[in-house]
């Protein structure tokens, strides 16, 4: 079956249709998910992250232009974006529920801090109060941009980045001791 004759029949019979496509991409799908969120997730999580991929496919069917691309790599597209995306929800609530030793993949080299520094900074940033800990962690911890950690304080960009700038030396101020010293 071609994919103009799949995507033809997904529209006509959604339910045999989707259940054809699955049929086809999941195991691509779960390949691409697993690679992203099993270093940090469970089996669980990768299977609702493949089960969302088929969601958004269905979701976008109508925007799908097999001219520039093959359906498989419309699937893949998305697969790899929800697992990324799923990935940094995955960090982010590490982080929110846990403390700084909760959190996955932090490196082990030379440079990786101690137990009791990442409980002194862990703290330090709670202790700027919000929204300035939650944008520092989402900043510097997360790697979000200003523009991302707008959408989720309800700030502009220019008013995060500020708060970064204000953010820093109080930080520094708090830890001289601990990481400076």
């Amino acid at each position: 079956m071609t994919d103009r004759e799949l995507l033809d029949y997904i529209k006509s019979d959604s339910r045999k249709g989707m259940e054809l496509l699955i049929e086809s991409y999941s195991a691509l799908v779960y390949k691409i998910v697993s690679s992203v969120i099993l270093p940090v997730g469970s089996y669980e999580d990768a299977e609702e992250c493949v089960s969302d991929t088929f969601i958004a496919f269905y979701n976008y069917i109508d925007k799908i232009d097999l001219q520039k691309a093959t359906l498989k790599g419309f699937v893949a597209m998305i697969a790899k974006r929800n697992a990324i995306s799923f990935y940094r929800t995955l960090k982010r609530n590490a982080l929110v529920s846990g403390s700084f030793d909760e959190m996955p993949d932090l490196p082990q080299n030379e440079n990786t801090l101690d137990t009791d520094t990442k409980q002194a900074l862990a703290n330090a940033i709670k202790a700027l109060g919000e929204p300035d800990s939650t944008i520092v962690t989402r900043r510097y911890i997360l790697g979000e941009t200003a523009k991302e950690i707008s959408a989720v304080v309800g700030l502009s960009s220019e008013a995060v980045q500020k708060r970064l700038e204000r953010s820093l030396p109080k930080l520094r101020e708090m830890l001289g001791g601990v990481i400076y010293g």
